[in-house]
């Protein structure tokens, strides 16, 4: 139906707008430069000590407190950790680097679910993200809304950090809690450029969501309710995933997802 797609996009851009003008929880202050929020407003003195001494790149200091039972696996106030305070609040890569090396976990999760390869995955520069990657940070994380980091990097059209979590080996076909995968879960915010780029890196065009929908609906029915027209700048990714599917053998118009659910109640759920 027209309406799902267009309030899809309405809610995208939305939340585009509040996380941009700061009134989500989770943006990003440290991709532009740092709240500057002070350790000492989240951390006991030891672990504000040894945050002062990694800034400073004070390393023999780090070490002993580190070995004094200072832990960088930790949660402060507000379930902030040393290592998520150091890329937001500093914006310094070699401080950030520095933590890494000398233990800070990449993929030490809030109480949310959030990690730091989820938290930098949509909006921070691809060096950070390498960084994580490259200390062993999961390029399959999941974040607190269960989406693996690949969403995160795709909802904010972060090309640098695709391809970094492509080359750090990220699943295309790892599925969110509703069953969309890399080529399916852009069409749901209007990124058809996306689809064709993941369809192409090998994400299976066949996967249903749980709503019954695939990548064929996702294509056919924003063409055929108009939503997606000729002049549209997802027109020409539109007709470009329509056509591989169909040099694929897929039959178009393709079974709507009432008609998908109707198989399901009478044949079962495949695990595909």
């Amino acid at each position: 139906m027209a309406f799902k797609r267009t309030s899809t996009l309405v809610l995208s851009l939305l939340l585009g707008f509040l996380v941009a003008c700061d009134f989500l929880p989770n943006a990003r202050a440290g991709a532009n430069g740092g709240a500057n929020m002070k350790a000492e407003q989240f951390f006991e003195p030891k672990m504000v000590q040894l945050l002062k001494s990694i800034q400073k790149n004070d390393i023999s200091t780090a070490k002993q407190l580190i070995a004094e039972g200072v832990d960088l696996n930790v949660l402060g106030d507000e379930d902030i950790t040393p290592l998520l305070w150091l890329i937001t609040q500093t914006n310094d890569l070699k401080a950030t680097q520095r933590a890494l090396d000398l233990g800070a976990d990449a993929n030490f999760k809030q109480p949310n679910g959030d990690n730091p390869v989820t938290f930098v995955a949509r909006d921070y520069a691809p060096e950070w993200l390498k960084m994580l990657l490259a200390a062993g940070g999961n390029p399959n994380s999941i974040d607190r809304n269960g989406k693996p980091a690949m969403f995160n990097a795709i909802g904010g059209e972060n090309w640098g950090n695709i391809n970094t979590l492509l080359e750090y080996g990220a699943d295309v076909n790892l599925k969110d809690r509703s069953g969309k995968n890399s080529a399916l879960y852009p069409t749901y915010i209007m990124k058809y450029e996306l689809a064709y780029f993941f369809l192409l890196k090998g994400a299976d065009p066949y996967i249903y969501d749980d709503t019954g929908s695939d990548l064929a609906w996702s294509v056919y029915e924003p063409l055929e309710d108009g939503i997606i027209a000729p002049d549209s700048i997802n027109y020409p990714w539109v007709m470009k995933i329509k056509q591989h599917l169909i040099d694929q053998g897929v039959k178009f118009p393709p079974p709507s997802p009432k008609e998908v659910r109707a198989m399901w109640e009478k044949n079962g759920k495949p695990e595909h």
